[in-house]
């Protein structure tokens, strides 16, 4: 996570933040099997962080099969 933006305009207060793909499988290692009892906004999180591993997932196959090339 080497790149992080905050927007402090007034009312549109957010981060962004750009996790490399490498590093999404140790943030869900982080964040196991969903807890009832976290936010609505960590539950969203890692639900993003899934369907990002999942892409990055057939991305890293692929690029394995063309390396072995």
């Amino acid at each position: 996570m080497d790149r992080i933006y905050m927007n402090r305009v007034p009312g549109s207060e957010r981060i962004h933040i750009e996790i490399a793909s490498n590093e999404v499988a140790d943030l869900l290692d982080d964040l196991p099997a969903e807890d009832p009892e976290w936010f609505d906004a960590t539950k969203k999180l890692r639900a993003i962080l899934a369907q990002a591993n999942d892409a990055f997932a057939e991305a890293r196959t692929r690029n394995a099969t063309e390396g072995a090339r």
